[in-house]
C-alpha cells in the first residue's frame, strides 16, 4: 500500500542501490542517485532517524528496481518536482506527461496561458477586458487554487464576492450581466487547460446561470425630438454633424472613425471597417455590420460638411485633424448632455433613438435592420420596438429630419408614406 510524505511517494523495499545522505546544513535525510545519466538529489522531508532512514532506503530500492525493470515513472515518484521536470523524464521514458487536475494550479497555468495563447486574441478590446478581469478579479481569487479545487459552488462564490471598485455604485454587487462577462475568459482558459491535458471532467460552468440572480432589463434610452435639438445646439460645433450623423444612420464611434473617404461611394457609404482602442479591425462587430447606407439628402448634408474640412483619408476627424476616438467623443458628447441640461445619455443612445425614429415614421423593419446591421428583425422589435411615451408627437418633426428619401430611398412619380403613430395616416410627398 503506497503512502505519501512530502515530495515523495513511498513504496515497499527491495535490494539497496543508490545513497540515502543527510546534508551538512540540515537535518533532512535526501536521497541520491542517477537516472538516464542524470544525478537526481531530492530533500525527503524526513528527520533524519533511524526508522526515517530504513523507510527512504526501501523507497529507493524500489525506484532503482523499477528503473531496471523499465518501469520507473517519475512523475509519479517525485509529484513535488517542477512542471519541467516531469516533462523532461516522461519524455525520456516515451510516455506523454500528462498531469491531472490536482496537479496543476490555476495560477501557473494561467500566466503560461497569457504568455502562449492568449496573445492569439485579435481583438484589442477583448485583449483589454479579459486582461482586466484575468488580473484584477480571477487571479487574485483562484491563483492557488488547483483545477480539481474550482467546483461549480466555487465558482459561485466567486462571483457573489464580486463589488464595483469605482463610480456611483462602488461597493455594491456587479450586475448579472457583469459577472457573466468576467466568467467568459475563465471559461476559455478552463477550456484550453482540459483540451491541452486531455481532462475529462466535470465543468464548473454547467448550470451556474442559474444561480445567478436575475436583474431588471435595463431599458435603453430613446431620445425625443426636442431634446435631441437642445443637445445639438449644446454640442461643441465640430462634433454636431458627427452626432447628427449617428443619429440619421444607426452608426456608433467606432463605425464612424473607420470610414475612409473612398467609403463614400455614389449613393452609398460603404462600412467595411471599425476603429477602436486606436487599432483598425478589418472586420466589423458581427458579418451583420459589414453593410452599406443609402446616403440621402440630410445624410449627403453632413457628410459635405465633413469631407470639406479634412485632408485626412480618413472621414470623421478631431478638431486636431486625427481619426474620432471614442473615449474622447464620450466626454464632448457628455458636457453637450450637461449643458443642454436633459436627461442623461450616451452616444449609444443615438443609435437605439434611430431605430426607435424609424420604426415611428413607419420604415419597413426588413430593411431598419439591415441598416442596423443585424441578423434579423426579431432583435429589431427586441431591443428597440418598445413603445416610447410621446414619441409619436415627434413624428412629423423626425419625418422632416429624415426626409422622404429615407423612407423611400428610390424615388416614384406619387410615393405614399405611412408614419406609425398609434394611427395611420398618410402624407403626399406634395403636401405642404
Amino acid at each position: 500500500m503506497r503512502s505519501r510524505k512530502g515530495n515523495l511517494a513511498l513504496e515497499t523495499p527491495v535490494k539497496e542501490i543508490g545513497s540515502v545522505k543527510r546534508r551538512k546544513d540540515s537535518k533532512k535525510l535526501y536521497v541520491d542517485f542517477y537516472y538516464f545519466g542524470r544525478r537526481i538529489i531530492r530533500s525527503t522531508e524526513l528527520d533524519d532517524t533511524n526508522a526515517n532512514e530504513r523507510r527512504v532506503r526501501d523507497f529507493l530500492n524500489r525506484i532503482m528496481e523499477r528503473i531496471e525493470e523499465g518501469t520507473f515513472k517519475f512523475a509519479e515518484a517525485f509529484p513535488g518536482a517542477t512542471k519541467q521536470e516531469k516533462a523532461f523524464f516522461t519524455n525520456l521514458e516515451g510516455r506523454e506527461y500528462r498531469p491531472e487536475p490536482h496537479q496543476v494550479r490555476f495560477g501557473e497555468y494561467t500566466n503560461e496561458w497569457m504568455k502562449t495563447i492568449f496573445p492569439t486574441f485579435g481583438s484589442p478590446t477583448k485583449h483589454r477586458d479579459y486582461k482586466e478581469a484575468i488580473t484584477t478579479k480571477i487571479l487574485p481569487y483562484f491563483r492557488n487554487m488547483t483545477f480539481h479545487q474550482i467546483s461549480g459552488h466555487e465558482l459561485f462564490k466567486f462571483t457573489e464576492s464580486l463589488k464595483c471598485t469605482r463610480g456611483a455604485n462602488k461597493g455594491k454587487p456587479l450586475s448579472r450581466s457583469r459577472k457573466i462577462n468576467l466568467l467568459i475568459p475563465f471559461r476559455a482558459i478552463w477550456n484550453d487547460a482540459c483540451d491541452q491535458h486531455r481532462w475529462v471532467i466535470k465543468s464548473p460552468f454547467d448550470n451556474l446561470h442559474k444561480k445567478l440572480p436575475k436583474t431588471e432589463k435595463k431599458e435603453h434610452t430613446v431620445i425625443r425630438f426636442h431634446d435631441w435639438l437642445k443637445f445639438i445646439d449644446n454640442l461643441e460645433e465640430h462634433y454636431r454633424p458627427i452626432a447628427e450623423l449617428m443619429i440619421l444612420t444607426g452608426m456608433i464611434p467606432s463605425e464612424l472613425a473607420g470610414i475612409r473617404q473612398e467609403d463614400i461611394d455614389g449613393e452609398y457609404i460603404n462600412l467595411n471597417k471599425s476603429y477602436v482602442l486606436g487599432e483598425e479591425k478589418a472586420s466589423m462587430k458581427t458579418a451583420f455590420r459589414k453593410r452599406q447606407i443609402f446616403i440621402t439628402e440630410a445624410i449627403r448634408e453632413r457628410l459635405d460638411i465633413l469631407k470639406d474640412r479634412t485632408s485626412s483619408p480618413y472621414l470623421v476627424t478631431t478638431p486636431r485633424g486625427t481619426r474620432l476616438n471614442s473615449t474622447d467623443f464620450a466626454k464632448v458628447w457628455k458636457k453637450g448632455v450637461d449643458q443642454a441640461g436633459i436627461a442623461p445619455m450616451t452616444s449609444y443612445s443615438a443609435r437605439h433613438s434611430f431605430a426607435a425614429w424609424s420604426l415611428t415614421i413607419g420604415i419597413n423593419p426588413l430593411r431598419l435592420f439591415g441598416l442596423m446591421g443585424h441578423a434579423s428583425k426579431q432583435m429589431v422589435f427586441e431591443v428597440y420596438g418598445n413603445y416610447v411615451e410621446g414619441l409619436e408627437d415627434d413624428a412629423e418633426n423626425i419625418f422632416e429630419y429624415f426626409g422622404q428619401d429615407f423612407i423611400s430611398p428610390r424615388k416614384s412619380k406619387n410615393p405614399v408614406l405611412r408614419y406609425s403613430t398609434g394611427h395611420s395616416f398618410y402624407v403626399s410627398a406634395t403636401s405642404n
